[in-house]
């Protein structure tokens, strides 16, 4: 864009270059306030955006746990060596782990909330 702001420096009266500088200078102050208002708001990258759209919707628990039982899966069946019965031993003792830390969690989440919901509401006078 071209500058549109003109110069009074050539006028040879002096009120005239007083009014031209307080004009320019206040030409200037408003341009810079506005400037400052429209800054543009930095925006999240695209890998984290896409991550944060893609983790708030329905499909995303689904896929992080069958990705998760695959990892576990895959890990193994690299530690066992393709000796099955050790991969099986493996596998055993790693569901009978997840079973009882998912137990225990449910009994202290529903002991949270049976808690709270139990607890006597305050009289207020």
């Amino acid at each position: 864009m071209a500058n549109t702001t003109r110069s009074r420096s050539g006028s040879s009266s002096k009120g005239a270059s007083k009014k031209g500088a307080s004009k320019s200078s206040a030409r200037s102050k408003t341009t810079r306030k506005t400037t400052a208002r429209s800054a543009p708001v930095q925006t999240e990258s695209g890998f984290s955006s896409a991550f944060s759209k893609f983790a708030s919707s329905k499909v995303a628990k689904p896929l992080i746990f069958l990705a998760v039982v695959i990892l576990i899966v895959g890990i193994d069946l690299l530690v066992s060596w393709n000796k099955y019965e050790m991969f099986f031993k493996i596998l055993g003792v790693e569901i009978l782990i997840a079973v009882v830390i998912w137990i225990v969690l449910t009994l202290v989440f529903s002991k949270r909330a049976g808690s709270d919901s139990n607890s006597s509401p305050v009289d207020e006078v």
